[in-house]
């Protein structure tokens, strides 16, 4: 690394919050210059040196385990046939790297005792290190053993025909796609879904201070042989890093099958680790790791903005809020109060921070944890507060024991929507989704209301590959 170049920051000296502690987020490989410089102006071999910081306070050691893993990533990924040295006072730190090493030398830095190792970065010297999978859901391990088969599927350099063609796919997506989105200023979007049948993914791309690839597969149709299935899973999720260029640890998957009750919101891995992206001016929190969505549904992304145009001085209820990122919305665009109920605990936690990741604070933004079905009765039945604007988007199916009864979106929709149009103010609007993808709206039962239909306004460019993602209408009583 050029020391002289003042935009590359010094490995050697970790980066550090204003009481000390370390910032391990802030020491990402990515910020270096030179990794970029490598994918296309550095020779085919060459030397890597690299001192990283290596966790001399208490607890900094498992703060920094994803920095060298990272490093890892990047070295067997773009300094293929190269040769590296790192410097680190902590081996097992240099584990995570998944290189074993040529030969190590044991030096001091000071009074600190370090190891000097040395790695031929090639292939058959590449390992998965292991990873603890105490409290994994079988789904989290079963991710996990799929994402082992694609990295030495990878370093092998075993791919087939069909992987290249799914490359190419992911390359002309991301090249067009990309420009779209840095043209409307969107940091999340989905990149691809299931364009070629034999690959059948979604994959959304999310950009922070990193970028992050969320891989979902959708359930084989029976006819299919479940190992082939598996395998061209294996064999596409072995080439979106470097198709990419990302680590191979920013790239996670789930495993989607088809979803009763509240088995969509039970935990995957309780990892904790969450991450900050935008959404044109509001920041929020999203897990990659732990649920089986991410905390921010990319779907939505035209209807939160027209929330947030919408709702200036309005009064705003989010019904089954989810991780409240409609009410930040509202809040940023001017509401004069916001109302969330959901029954999660969880997801109430999660948008009590988001709102204050976006500095939105105060009684008049209002966290309700309950049962949304018992609150909107208990709301109708002693005529309380009215609302401006409301957002509706409850789950397909619900039998949650915290719940009085269950709840079918298809079979209650008519009146769930009744009821909730109580509570709209003179001239108010309710804004209703589902994405339960034979949901049909009962137009007989609901002519008393002005009903629209905006499916189709509400469905962004990067899902129009899936126009039954999600269904949306307005409703205004006459």
């Amino acid at each position: 690394m050029d020391r002289r170049n003042p935009d590359c920051r010094d490995a050697t000296n970790p980066c550090r919050n204003d009481d000390g502690t370390l910032n391990s987020t802030a020491e990402t490989l990515d910020s270096f210059p030179f990794i970029k410089e490598k994918k296309g102006d550095f020779q085919p071999t060459g030397l890597v040196v690299v001192n990283p910081p290596y966790g001399e306070r208490l607890g900094e050691a498992d703060e920094l385990a994803g920095l060298y893993s990272e490093l890892g990533g990047v070295l067997r990924t773009h300094f293929q046939a190269w040769k590296a040295s790192v410097l680190t006072g902590n081996p097992e730190l240099a584990f995570k790297l998944g290189i074993r090493a040529r030969k190590f030398y044991k030096l001091y830095n000071g009074a600190i005792e370090c190891k000097l190792f040395n790695f031929d970065i090639e292939p058959e010297r590449f390992f998965t290190p292991h990873e603890d999978e105490t409290g994994l859901s079988e789904e989290a391990r079963k991710s996990k053993q799929l994402m082992r088969q694609a990295q030495s599927l990878a370093n092998k350099g075993e791919t087939g025909s069909g992987a290249e063609m799914f490359a190419n796919r992911l390359r002309k997506n991301a090249k067009n796609l990309g420009r779209w989105a840095r043209q409307n200023n969107v940091s999340c979007y989905r990149l691809y879904d299931a364009d070629l049948p034999e690959y059948a993914v979604a994959v959304d791309l999310y950009q922070g201070e990193k970028t992050w690839l969320h891989v979902q597969e959708y359930q084989a149709p029976a006819i299919i042989d479940p190992a082939k299935a598996e395998h061209r899973l294996v064999e596409a999720l072995s080439v979106m890093p470097q198709v990419l260029e990302i680590p191979q640890g920013q790239l996670f998957l789930k495993i989607r099958q088809r979803q009763r009750g509240s088995d969509q919101y039970e935990k995957q891995a309780d990892v904790g680790r969450f991450h900050q992206v935008d959404e044109g001016v509001c920041r929020f929190w999203v897990n990659f790791e732990d649920y089986l969505d991410t905390g921010l549904f990319l779907d939505h992304r035209p209807t939160r903005l027209m929330i947030q145009r919408l709702a200036k001085d309005k009064h705003f209820l989010n019904l089954f809020a989810y991780t409240g990122t409609a009410t930040v919305h509202a809040a940023l665009g001017g509401a004069r109060s916001t109302t969330s109920v959901d029954m999660s605990h969880t997801y109430m936690e999660w948008a009590r921070r988001n709102l204050e990741l976006n500095g939105i604070k105060g009684y008049h933004h209002e966290l309700i944890q309950a049962d949304c079905l018992a609150w909107l009765d208990a709301q109708v039945d002693k005529g309380g507060n009215r609302f401006d604007l409301i957002f509706l988007d409850p789950p397909t199916f619900s039998n949650s024991k915290r719940m009085a009864g269950a709840f079918d979106a298809q079979r209650d929709h008519v009146e769930i929507l009744r009821k909730t149009a109580r509570l709209l103010s003179p001239g108010g609007l309710l804004i209703f989704s589902t994405n339960f993808r034979k949901f049909k709206l009962d137009y007989d039962a609901l002519q008393d209301f002005v009903v629209e239909d905006i499916s189709g306004k509400t469905i962004p460019k990067d899902f129009e590959r899936n126009p039954r993602i999600h269904y949306c209408w307005t409703i205004r009583n006459k």
